[in-house]
């Protein structure tokens, strides 16, 4: 087991922890840092592609993509309504539509207008779902939901390492990624549901003030979480193989970039927000 790795992530979580249970979610610093995540986790996949051969208009695509994490900002705080939301994200497909016209190459064109598009739906489009459970309760309040989605992530994301590296025997993907097992799943699963008996009684059964969380469904969630998660995953460990990179990133050692840290989040935060919409409204 890596010590180091623990050491760090442990570092990680003593500043990200008091920021997400003491700071209101409406403060600017919440916009702040939610676009820095965004911006850095398209620079990396659109690096990627890069590496892969695959063209994108890397600037464009960034700067479209926090165009619209900012503005679902805006929409969950109130300026921008529901209808203008989906005006700037059709904006912002179309704007990357464009960008065809700017290449004399019309292939060089078409395959970059493809790679810069799937670059804003991986990273800002499923980031903004974070943005929405951050603000979907008392503004005046810590950002509870995106806090309990990240932190079962995490912890799910540690059980699996702890048992799969202790008992894993049989392999979930070993085309994709040859140290997942299924032993990792069930110990992610099972930290998941530790984390949920104890936000249960710790919150008396709440997500946050505007949403209840009964234990029923908080054990669903213990397992739909590690299941997302771990497809979150795979898929860019699908993406780093087809262009043979081990990390998107190597700003923190062993954990690799920001895109590895939130892989599994940027699909555990639209099931959380759909599960929402569905189960507890």
């Amino acid at each position: 087991m890596d010590k180091k790795r623990i050491l760090i992530a442990l570092c990680i979580a003593s500043v990200l922890i008091p920021a997400f249970c003491l700071v209101p979610c409406s403060w600017p610093i919440g916009l702040i840092g939610l676009l820095l995540f965004a911006a850095v986790g398209s620079w990396e996949f659109f690096g990627l592609l890069n590496q892969g051969g695959v063209k994108t208009s890397t600037k464009w695509g960034i700067g479209s993509g926090l165009v619209f994490v900012g503005a679902t900002w805006f929409h969950m705080t109130g300026p921008v309504s529901d209808n203008l939301l989906w005006c700037i994200l059709l904006l912002v497909i179309v704007s990357n539509f464009f960008r065809i016209l700017a290449y004399q190459n019309l292939r060089e064109g078409l395959d970059s207008c493809m790679g810069t598009i799937l670059g804003v739906v991986y990273v800002p489009l499923l980031w903004s779902f974070v943005v929405r459970l951050f603000l979907c309760g008392d503004l005046s309040k810590p950002g509870w939901a995106a806090f309990y989605v990240i932190l079962c992530m995490k912890m799910a994301d540690s059980g699996g390492y702890f048992f799969g590296t202790r008992f894993g025997k049989h392999k979930l993907a070993p085309f994709i990624s040859p140290k997942k097992s299924w032993e990792g799943l069930v110990g992610g699963i099972v930290f998941c549901a530790l984390v949920n008996v104890a936000w249960y009684f710790i919150f008396h059964g709440r997500l946050n003030s505007a949403i209840a969380l009964p234990l029923g469904h908080a054990m669903a969630l213990s397992v739909l979480f590690p299941v997302v998660g771990t497809l979150g995953d795979l898929v860019e460990s699908l993406f780093k193989r087809a262009v043979d990179v081990k990390d998107s990133n190597t700003m923190v050692y062993g954990l690799g970039g920001i895109l590895d840290m939130v892989d599994s989040i940027l699909f555990a935060a639209p099931m959380l927000y759909i599960y929402i919409e569905l189960f507890l409204k």
